[in-house]
Order: C-alpha cells, then structure tokens, then sequence
C-alpha cells in the first residue's frame, strides 16, 4: 500500500469508523497526543479526552494535566482525569514504575470506557513505537506473533498513527502549530525503549534512511505470512478436532505426525490459552487422566485422545432436592412426574413405590455404590465411570439422583438402578425427563 502523507482527511480515510463511535482520546499532552487530538478535530471527528496525572515528576505533571484540561476547555471535549500514587501501587506487586504506570491508566481507562459507554480507546502510537517493540521482542527470542510490532486494533483499543513515524508527526505539528508539553523523561536512557529511541534509531538512519518504512514493509509481509499460518492450522483443525457435546476430542496419534511438532502445538492450542508447546508435549507423553489447565480452558489426556474442554464456573450448589412434579432448568433441564402410566416419552421411567421421597440431584463421590440395571450386584460408581470410559471431564460433568436413604436410583444420562426398575408389578410410575433448552 502506497504511504500517503499525515493529515486529517488521510486519518480518516485510514479509518472511516472514527465518525460513527463514542471515542475516548488517552491525551498524555506531549506531541504525538496532541497531534491526534487536533488531527481528529479537523476531521470533524467527536471524542472526549483522558489524562492520567501519575505525579512522577514534581511540579510538571500538574502542569501536564493544567495544560490538558486547558485544552480540552478551550476546544469544548469532553475530560476526565485522575491522579494516581505510582509508588504506592508499586509496593502492591512486583511492578516496575513503567509497567505499575502501565496497568493503573489502562484499568482506568477500561473502567471509564465501561462507565461511558466508549466504543473505542485511541492512543498516538506511531511507527517508531511499533519498531522499538520489534526490537525489544527480538532481543527477547519472540516467535512470529512478537515480532509484529504494535497491532494497530486490540480490545478496543485504536491505534489510528500507527501508520506514520514520529518525524511525521514533529513535522506535521511543527507546520501547524501545534502545542504540547515535553516530558523530560524522555531524554533519559534509563529504559530500553528510550535507549532505543536515542541510541540505535540515529545509527540506523545513518546506514538507511528509509529504515522505518522498510520496517512497515517488512511487517505488512510478516502479517500475510501470518494469515498463511492461520488459514493452515485452521485447515488442520477442522481435520482433527472433532466436537463432541462441550469438548473437543483429538487424536493424538494425528497430532505426533504434525512436524515440526512443537511450532504445531503452539499455534494448535496458544489460542485457548496454551502458549508453551513443551507443556503440551509432556501431555501427550504423561499417563491418563493427567491434565493441564489455562485461564479459559483445561487439555485433559485420556487413552488416545487429548480433550479440550472449557474452564466453567460450577453453581457451588452441589445437591437440590426434588419431590414430585419439580421441574429445574440449573445444572440440567429435569422434569419429575408421577403417573399411573409409563410414559414412552421419558427418558427413563422408575417403580416409584420403591423410591423414598424426596430425591436428590447431587454430584458423585467417592463412596457412592449402585447395582447397574442387568446386575445381581452392586458397583463403585468409580469402577462403573472407569468401565464406561469415563474420561475427566466425563466424570466432573456427572449427575446422580438419590433418593431419601441416598441410594442412587439414576447415573443421569446413563443408567438406572436395577432396585429401581419397574416390572408387571408396577402400578404406580415415576417418570424422569432431561428436557432440552428449547
């Protein structure tokens, strides 16, 4: 795509949307902020404006936050600011002053958005900014997903400048006039963006001038080889995930002839929150039943297969009592009616004259015992899941009906208690239904 040169109708051509949403502007008051601030108004683009005062550097962050809310006076938008005690946050965990800064204005902002009902955050990271964290993330061994540089939409966070350098931006401020505040900050080389900034971008642009467009090349063909990765692994997904009610299943064998296998893995399962593939591996290499967990998701092994299944919350309620009649939709849609009749339509149908009222819907435990229907005797409810090739997730995903004395009467979904059953003798049915959604 052909650089065009910074100016409003160029911003908004780049992203027509601007006109159309609620935006909040994180206007900090130093250069690149505030040529987007005014870059937006001659584009006749509506936003309001927040600044963070972190009180890092005496008497100039009021200043900063002075000149700010001047602005925004002056200019009739809409402002929001906040001080924030940077050091006493600090002591909360182990933070540097960066990234403690870091998380209080993005939580902030994020609370504000929610409050304000903002569609979109916009922050003036430009190109240069893109190229530090290359840089940084080269430095540090990344993959392909580091060495992107700044994506220019994530959560709802804009970055409409991210397309032109920082020498565009002095440039265009300086021809318009713009005005800011220098944070002094910025001169220092305590921080390895700010050593980049001041010590590798004037080398580079003493070998090739043109490096930083290049770097924009360079990142428009990394993100086509990217889109090639991700329509592969999606190919190889449909092929080998198979869904299976709330899990997916996969078989491993399919798995071990992916190569190069660990890059597989990565791309395979990094997006449920796996993003260490020797982790995986030593999964697949573990005996059953072992398994490993993300924030959203755990990857169980059972026999030949890796189950991925999603991390829920549970209803801490593990036991709700029934009597005749009830109907429950929480953990599971179930009907219980008493007739004279065995309705065909049910799932399962008991002698209701041999269950004790009331009946409980309850979670198994350890201790549980049953006599399968078809058995003379009875069985661990352990030993029938393991009979039944119950994997993991088969068996925290279990229900059981007991009645007053506890006794199961049902394995839900599976099979009933031969006490239970009814015969020629039966007059008087209980009818179990797990009623669907709808």
């Amino acid at each position: 795509m052909k650089h065009r040169p910074l100016s409003a109708q160029n911003l908004l051509e780049a992203h027509p949307g601007l006109a159309h949403h609620r935006l909040l502007l994180a206007l900090s008051g130093g250069v690149d902020s505030m040529t987007l601030a005014e870059l937006l108004r001659k584009a006749g683009v509506n936003f309001s404006a927040a600044h963070c005062n972190f009180q890092l550097r005496a008497t100039s962050s009021d200043e900063d936050e002075e000149f700010v809310r001047n602005y925004c006076i002056n200019h009739q938008i809409p402002f929001f600011t906040k001080k924030f005690d940077v050091e006493a946050f600090k002591q909360s965990g182990n933070y540097s002053t960066q990234m403690a800064a870091r998380e209080l204005r993005y939580r902030w902002f994020r609370e504000l958005m929610a409050e304000r009902d903002f569609d979109w955050l916009l922050t003036a990271h430009h190109l240069d900014d893109s190229f530090e964290t290359f840089l940084i993330n080269l430095t540090r061994g990344s993959g392909l997903k580091g060495l992107l540089g700044i994506r220019q939409e994530t959560n709802n966070v804009l970055r409409p400048l991210l397309s032109w350098s920082k020498e565009e931006i002095l440039n265009y401020a300086q021809q318009h006039q713009i005005r800011w505040q220098e944070d002094e900050s910025n001169v220092e080389t305590d921080y390895a963006r700010n050593k980049i900034r001041h010590l590798i971008h004037p080398v580079l642009s003493q070998i090739h001038p043109e490096y930083l467009k290049n770097f924009a090349k360079t990142i428009d063909f990394l993100q086509n080889d990217k889109s090639l990765i991700t329509n592969h692994i999606e190919k190889i997904r449909n092929k080998i995930f198979k869904k299976d009610n709330e899990d997916i299943l996969m078989d491993i064998a399919e798995i071990q002839s992916l190569e190069p296998s660990e890059t597989y893995l990565y791309y395979l399962f990094s997006e449920f929150g796996f993003e260490y593939p020797a982790e995986v591996a030593k999964l697949i290499r573990s005996s059953n039943n072992v398994q490993i967990s993300s924030k959203t998701h755990r990857l169980i092994k059972n026999r030949g297969q890796l189950i991925l299944t999603a991390v829920k919350t549970e209803d801490k309620s593990t036991e709700i009592e029934l009597n005749r009649g009830a109907i429950i939709q929480k953990p599971l849609y179930l009907k219980v009616l008493e007739s004279d009749n065995k309705d065909e339509a049910a799932t399962e149908t008991f002698d209701a004259e041999k269950v004790k009222f009331p009946i409980r819907l309850r979670k198994p435990n350890q201790t549980d015992m049953f006599r399968p229907l078809g058995m003379k005797g009875s069985k661990k409810l352990s030993k029938f899941f393991k009979d039944e090739k119950y994997s993991m997730a088969d068996k925290e995903r279990a229900w059981v009906l007991a009645d007053k004395d506890d006794r199961i009467i049902y394995v839900i979904g599976k099979r009933m208690d031969e006490r239970f059953k009814i015969t020629e003798h039966t007059q008087l049915f209980l009818n179990i239904y797990l009623c669907s959604k709808s």
